[in-house]
């Protein structure tokens, strides 16, 4: 055998090993206490991140803006010169406005639309007291991402979806969710990696996401870089809910 495949199939097989020492529960945990510690986690009341977008073969000046409010309320916003698009949940109606469509005037999102809002609104992580939003959780063991051998668990839902996480053994975050939905009666599938963790507000938050279809070459992802972040600051009343007269 190959040197070089021997010493990789050794590391592979300790990583294996010692894998099957952990629950899904106790992997959870190892991510919750590197992220910062529920205590900690539990005392944000927002996440605030600004940057720019970033479009494979597209020379676009995009900024983003991303505000996450406990209890189940985000609001994303995509400007391009002077046009702003707005994805919203505020917990119980999800709505957009989308300019570049030539829609100047909010519209509410059907359920399977809004199906990724609501566990972006998690300000916790879908994860954590999972049992308690309805969801189960299973551990399917190690597999390759690009290279790292990380925890896989699958997150069953209560709306009936799933997603896949991937966490690193090293650093105990995850690099890597794949969202499968059903939308319209057809399965979609999402994936997105995370990078460049930063601490805000005493909570280790992903400075980048690198998202497109499953299996897709990293450079066709559209990637989001986030350069500025604030924690527990208090967005503009009704900043999340649907435009009141509209």
């Amino acid at each position: 055998m190959n040197f070089r495949i021997l010493v990789a199939a050794l590391l592979f097989g300790a990583a294996s090993n010692l894998a099957s020492a952990f629950t899904a529960d106790e992997i959870i945990a190892r991510n919750l206490a590197a992220r910062g510690g529920l205590e900690q986690l539990k005392s944000l009341t927002s996440l605030r991140r600004t940057g720019r977008v970033i479009i494979p073969d597209a020379n676009m000046d995009i900024s983003v803006l991303r505000i996450v409010q406990r209890g189940g309320s985000v609001r994303d916003e995509f400007t391009l010169q002077g046009l702003t698009q707005v994805n919203a949940y505020d917990g119980v109606q999800a709505w957009k406005i989308d300019p570049f469509q030539g829609r100047k005037d909010p519209e509410k999102m059907s359920a399977d639309e809004a199906k990724p809002l609501i566990i972006e609104g998690d300000l916790d992580s879908p994860l954590v007291d999972y049992r308690a939003k309805g969801s189960t959780v299973e551990y399917l063991g190690l597999e390759d991402v690009d290279g790292t051998p990380a925890y896989k668990l699958r997150l069953h839902l209560k709306s009936g979806d799933e997603v896949l996480y991937y966490v690193d053994p090293d650093t105990d975050m995850i690099i890597r969710d794949i969202q499968k939905q059903l939308v319209r009666g057809a399965e979609q599938e999402t994936e997105t990696d995370y990078g460049e963790y930063e601490k805000v507000g005493g909570i280790y938050f992903p400075m980048t996401e690198q998202s497109g279809p499953k299996n897709a070459d990293a450079s066709r992802k559209q990637q989001i870089v986030f350069d500025k972040a604030a924690a527990n600051e208090a967005p503009p009343a009704n900043f999340f809910s649907f435009p009141a007269g509209k």
